[in-house]
């Protein structure tokens, strides 16, 4: 009977642990995975590089118009 409890006990603990309050999809085990946690930093990400890809084409624009400016 103590097996039983002693059982249950751990069982509960294991799943408290696998459900945490993360928004990161990488993370929480299975029992919490979020869809929307993991859209959102899909997004994000996006977002991100978009704008590294706006800084690079600026650089890149810049970088043209000084060596213009050095060869002229």
């Amino acid at each position: 009977m103590k097996k039983i409890y002693l059982m249950t006990g751990v069982t509960l603990l294991l799943l408290n642990g696998c459900s945490g309050k993360t928004t990161d999809p990488r993370q929480g085990g299975l029992f919490s995975y979020n869809p929307d946690a993991y859209e959102k930093r899909l997004a994000d990400r996006e977002r991100e590089l978009s704008s590294v890809e706006s800084d690079t084409a600026e650089q890149k624009r810049k970088s043209a118009r000084l060596k213009k400016d050095l060869a002229s």
